[in-house]
């Protein structure tokens, strides 16, 4: 009797991670500009991945929407521009830790909760940003703020949706096979 052994599951490789969240970054950024979902970019790579890696795909997430503002949406190449996307770059690192740190405490909703922690974080580190840079207070008005929420919340929500609807896609055509 002939015993067939099934092949090994392959990890993924290290670097899809750091694809992926590009990928989502280019089109989240072409997308809704200024609402890119850092957030929900933090918290998802801080509930995937190790630290560093976690850090490096929202750096990298952070580049790339630089790259698509000021290189296909015309943003001004001025010194507040420049600042402010600064600002954004520390505002979503700063959420990776935040979102990480609750997400080691939290045994429910660690999703939902590792995000409320980012999008404080990276909220209060704009606001921050707002006192000594040019800008309007008007874009932290409760509506906007709420706004920028959910689509960090939608941004999650999907990227959590996906795998599971990619499975149960595989699945169906397993069967139909």
């Amino acid at each position: 009797m002939r015993m067939t052994q099934q092949a090994p599951a392959l990890p993924a490789p290290r670097f899809l991670p750091l694809l992926l969240v590009g990928v989502a970054s280019i089109v989240l950024s072409a997308a809704l500009a200024c609402a890119t979902p850092f957030a929900a970019l933090a918290a998802l790579s801080a509930l995937a991945l190790p630290r560093r890696d976690a850090l490096l795909c929202v750096g990298a997430a952070w580049c790339l929407n630089q790259g698509v503002g000021f290189g296909l949406l015309g943003y001004p190449w001025d010194a507040s521009a420049l600042a402010w996307g600064l600002a954004i770059g520390c505002a979503a690192l700063l959420a990776v830790p935040a979102a990480a740190a609750v997400a080691r405490r939290v045994k429910v909703a660690r999703a939902l909760a590792a995000l409320l922690a980012a999008f404080a974080v990276y909220e209060a580190v704009l606001v921050l940003a707002g006192l000594v840079l040019p800008g309007s207070a008007e874009a932290y008005a409760p509506a906007i703020v709420a706004r920028l929420f959910l689509i960090n919340l939608g941004t999650l929500a999907a990227a959590l949706a996906l795998p599971a609807a990619a499975s149960a896609l595989a699945q169906r055509r397993i069967r139909a096979a």
